[in-house]
């Protein structure tokens, strides 16, 4: 049977980002038919399903344009 002096407390297991940038910007949105940045339709203002203006696709990434420039390798 273990005793608990070897455990640890749970904030301990975990690093603090020290590079969180709370500005990073809003939600953009990258249709992966079209590879670009793009704006989208909200068929169901409660739903998550988006579809690309330009092309009418609807293989949408969501995120900061950031982090979709980073993923997609976008220029």
């Amino acid at each position: 049977m273990s005793d608990y002096s070897d455990l640890i407390n749970v904030e301990d297991l975990w690093d603090k980002r020290e590079d969180f940038d709370p500005e990073r910007g809003d939600v953009s949105f990258y249709c992966k038919d079209c590879e670009c940045i793009v704006e989208t339709e909200r068929k169901n203002p409660r739903g998550y399903k988006f579809t690309c203006k330009k092309c009418s696709g609807k293989n949408i990434a969501i995120g900061t344009e950031k982090w979709l420039k980073t993923n997609y390798r976008i220029k």
